[in-house]
């Protein structure tokens, strides 16, 4: 069977598998992804060790209830934001509303490749988001689409990121194909960098050459939130040298226009807990994390009465030599 039931943390999930690569997902946790790996190869999602995967709560802060790791999706905001243009409604929720919402999913085989397919309402905006995760028996990627639905009513503003936090090491290889330079959103422990600096990639942020190479733990920790056009349709690609493994993540930059980078080299963490050591690399349309900031930048969108987007994210699981 290329699906079957699995539990993640007592929770129920579904267990997707094609070819050499599997995908664990929680349609009861906002249909977070908590696996994704390849045949005897490494795991490439994060997973929190003081943040327990817990039901979520509508409206309450991601980072400090539901920041357990895996791959999330974040919509019409990332960061807490008010709505522009509507001074006196209530702000958007930490990291949107999507990890925290009620989805609809089913899962169905069709000539060999598996999807699972979900559904969720809006409860700010007259619209649907979709998303169908597939994995195909012939080649080594997760595939997935996505769908926006206006309902009816008044247009606007969004944003969307995905949300997927990775696992890295000291020595990891970071690259973004065809970016020169990033724009900072966020930073920590690092005095160099200031909030909407446009800094050089990866030379500004401590890289070298075309990659920037994740330090040592006996560095000074600090952390970063970086935004940048996608340079290139392949628009991240993550090595682990020590394996031969990486990911890359590809996209149709008329889609998905930007990419967005958290590098944590322990230099974060919510207030309480341990700083973490991980990365996320994150795809999105639109930027940087809050809806009201993106405004600025000019970079928010809006979904007018009656439009419908779409657009796909692709994430390869390869090995050396390929």
């Amino acid at each position: 069977m290329p699906f079957h039931q699995v539990t993640v943390s007592g929770f129920p999930a579904v267990s997707l598998r094609a070819g050499e690569v599997e995908a664990v997902v929680i349609p009861g946790l906002g249909l977070k992804v908590s696996n994704l790996r390849r045949g005897g190869g490494r795991e490439w999602l994060w997973r929190s060790d003081q943040i327990p995967l817990a039901p979520p709560i509508p409206g309450a802060s991601y980072v400090e209830t539901a920041d357990s790791g895996g791959w999330d999706e974040c919509f019409p905001t990332v960061g807490p934001s008010a709505i522009p243009g509507r001074p006196d409604s209530l702000p958007l929720p930490d990291h949107g509303e999507l990890w925290s919402a009620r989805w609809e999913s089913a899962v169905y085989e069709r000539n060999g490749s598996v999807t699972i397919a979900g559904r969720a309402l809006s409860e700010r905006f007259p619209c649907e988001f979709i998303r169908e995760l597939t994995l195909v028996p012939d080649e080594p990627v997760v595939r997935l689409r996505y769908a926006l639905r206006h309902l009816g009513g008044d247009a606007f503003p969004w944003i969307w990121s995905s949300h997927p936090l990775l696992t890295v090491q000291p020595g990891s290889l970071l690259q973004l194909p065809g970016v020169t330079q990033v724009k900072v959103d966020a930073a920590h422990g690092r005095p160099d960098l200031e909030v909407d600096d446009l800094v050089s990639w990866p030379g500004g942020i401590g890289g070298r050459q075309e990659a920037f190479e994740f330090p040592a733990l006996d560095r000074e920790p600090w952390a970063a939130k970086l935004f940048a056009d996608a340079g290139d349709d392949r628009c991240a690609v993550l090595t682990d040298p020590r394996r031969g493994e990486r990911l890359e993540f590809r996209v149709d930059r008329s889609r998905v226009p930007q990419v967005g980078v958290w590098i944590n080299c322990a230099g974060w963490a919510p207030p309480g807990k341990r700083p973490y050591y991980n990365l996320a690399l994150e795809p999105c349309i639109g930027a940087p994390d809050r809806l009201d900031r993106a405004t600025e930048w000019g970079l928010a969108q809006t979904l007018a009465a009656g439009e419908h987007r779409e657009w796909e994210v692709e994430v390869w699981l390869l090995e050396e030599g390929e």
